[in-house]
């Protein structure tokens, strides 16, 4: 069954570095709303934050798209490079790479072609704060 989808936004922002932390601001005030916990908000921020980071282009623009669902936030950002693309279709290893980074913060990363780009998506599950879940 499809998890209801309660809100959801997209903004987009250049791929300019200074840029990543509004996308992090949205996110948190989305999670905010949600009355999520600490802990899932920070897992996002640092997941999302990491991927900007990571992409190798600073020129135009890229999108990010949060779904909050009754269980989990959902993430789509992209288009992502060639390179980012690469080190997350690469298993995480030893290594303390992107992908690593990601597997450990969220509980699904993965892939998807979308307007002629890829895009990674990310999904965090949560409780909401004082939920026993």
């Amino acid at each position: 069954m499809e998890a209801q989808v309660q809100d959801s936004v997209e903004i987009t922002i250049p791929r300019e570095r200074d840029f990543s932390i509004v996308a992090e601001l949205v996110v948190g005030g989305i999670a905010a709303r949600h009355d999520v916990t600490l802990e899932v908000l920070d897992d996002l921020q640092l997941a999302l934050g990491s991927l900007l980071a990571h992409d190798e282009d600073d020129d135009g623009e890229i999108s990010v798209l949060l779904r909050v669902g009754n269980e989990a936030i959902d993430v789509s950002v992209g288009p992502v490079g060639e390179r980012t693309v690469a080190e997350l279709e690469d298993e995480a290893g030893e290594g303390l790479g992107l992908r690593r980074l990601l597997d450990t913060t969220v509980e699904d990363v993965s892939l998807s072609p979308r307007d002629g780009g890829t895009w990674v998506e990310l999904r965090k599950g949560f409780a909401l704060d004082g939920d026993a879940r």
